[in-house]
């Protein structure tokens, strides 16, 4: 570890508004779904434009992703004949960039008869190798892995259409990378969704969860023998990140913005919460859903807008939060 970030402890300098979101679930499960919306809703990403992209779980306890656009909900579910079966699967939509390209993360049905590195291979013994990764671009979804692993999970697409999230084989510990997809510059391949697999972070346990636009730094999570903290990777140069307090258990970093403001979730005494933290070194901002418990921010825009999930009992719903100006506080 190159060095740590050491800070104040959690403010509340500024404030937000609030906004809750759950998907409106679909009208033929009424039986399933009593209240008319999704029995869980997480929110993952959002753009400069305020779209929204996650993941709910319907009446039926089917996954899908999901995407926001101007007040629709649109489904984003990825094809099953990317993993050579018939259908959907069971899919997360994770980030989303100025041009409405998404990635996320996909499960793939058992099938052991393939290449290790195949969009399609899952082994019984270990499902953590079925999850791999998704692009989904001008209307096609493509595979997003990294030769030689049979996982991956791409948690960011910037505006020039690099991809950052992790590689894994058949568990999410020791063979856990932060990766960075970057893509081709072959125009042909760029117009089709084409990717490369770049580079990683030589840290096991670790993952990118998203990174500036020229990639001088990069955010996401690593583990070591005791426990979860974050990481900013500036320049090079890899400094872990805790959110100070005698009591933090876990801390996790999950996006950042231009303005390198970044947004994530810890755990104290007090349960979960959701932080901001400011590029100026000040002391990180709580965030918690007003009368709700559980709070993870996922996601924030270039405007400061933050997304994420809390929980009510043992499921989640989605919320969006944004900046209330200074003189309406």
């Amino acid at each position: 570890m190159a060095a740590s970030l050491f800070l104040a402890s959690p403010g509340s300098a500024q404030s937000f508004d609030y906004t809750l979101v759950d998907v409106p679930c679909s009208a033929d499960l009424p039986t399933l779904c009593p209240n008319g919306t999704a029995v869980q809703t997480v929110v993952s990403g959002i753009n400069a434009a305020g779209d929204i992209v996650g993941f709910f779980v319907d009446g039926a306890r089917h996954q899908h992703g999901f995407m926001r656009k101007g007040g629709q909900y649109i489904t984003i579910d990825v094809p099953g004949e990317l993993a050579g079966v018939t259908g959907t699967l069971p899919s997360s939509a994770n980030g989303i960039n100025p041009a409405g390209d998404i990635v996320g993360s996909y499960t793939a049905p058992v099938n052991e008869s393939v290449p290790p590195d195949s969009p399609a291979y899952c082994p019984a013994a270990h499902p953590a190798a079925c999850t791999k990764g998704f692009l989904y671009s001008h209307g096609r979804f493509f595979s997003v892995l990294f030769p030689g692993h049979p996982g991956a999970v791409p948690q960011r697409i910037t505006p020039n259409g690099d991809i950052y999230g992790c590689l894994h084989d058949n568990d999410l510990g020791m063979s856990m990378f932060g990766a960075v997809w970057t893509r081709f510059a072959d125009s042909s391949l760029a117009a089709g969704g084409g990717q490369l697999a770049d580079s990683t972070i030589e840290v096991p346990m670790s993952m990118n969860n998203g990174a500036t636009l020229d990639g001088s730094v990069i955010v996401g999570l690593w583990n070591d023998a005791s426990r979860r903290h974050g990481f900013v990777v500036q320049d090079g140069v890899f400094h872990s990140y805790d959110v100070p307090s005698a009591t933090i258990r876990v801390t996790v970093i999950w996006d950042i913005n231009p303005r390198r403001q970044f947004v994530g979730t810890y755990v104290d005494a007090s349960g979960r919460h959701g932080f901001l933290q400011n590029p100026d070194g000040s002391a990180p901002i709580q965030l918690d859903v007003p009368g709700e418990m559980g709070t993870i921010a996922y996601g924030i825009n270039p405007s400061g807008v933050i997304v994420g999930a809390y929980a009510i009992g043992p499921l989640s719903h989605g919320f969006v939060a944004a900046p209330v100006p200074p003189g309406l506080q």
